[in-house]
């Protein structure tokens, strides 16, 4: 059964508007939260890429960091650079090879700014705004209750 067989007509767009609404506050939101914690945008696309690299057993040297995010790698040292001097990330030599890491402080602001970001789904989630509560599933957080 398609959407088109479940709604009303009129009911589609408007929840499609309502949710692109509360995905893109989200993403502002954490767009913000982020931000606060690591600086820029571009600091943060680093360290959150070195994290995510880190986390998959991947590690990022600065060549490999420039090609994955399609960056200059001259703006890619610079940024590192500073990331480095801020107490974000460190370098690690492992033969021939520089590999980047997030630091214990950028684990730290990551792990604190992880409640802000379950709250803000929780909220967005929760949204009064939604048309049909049937048509939306309940969060995995709130099946346990």
């Amino acid at each position: 059964m398609n959407i088109r067989q479940k709604f009303p007509e009129g009911v589609e767009e408007d929840l499609r508007r309502i949710v692109q609404t509360q995905i893109i506050e989200c993403l502002n939101r954490f767009y913000a939260i982020e931000t606060g914690m690591w600086g820029g945008p571009l600091d943060a696309l680093i360290i959150r890429t070195v994290i995510v690299g880190e986390n998959q057993r991947r590690l990022y040297d600065l060549s490999a960091l420039a090609g994955v995010l399609d960056l200059p790698l001259s703006t890619v040292h610079r940024k590192v650079r500073e990331l480095e001097n801020a107490g974000f990330l460190t370098s690690e030599r492992k033969g021939r090879s520089t590999y980047l890491r997030p630091t214990d402080k950028t684990c730290v602001e990551f792990d604190k700014s992880f409640q802000d970001m379950i709250g803000t789904l929780q909220r967005l989630y929760r949204s009064r705004s939604v048309p049909c509560v049937e048509a939306a599933p309940a969060p995995l957080w709130d099946k346990a209750d």
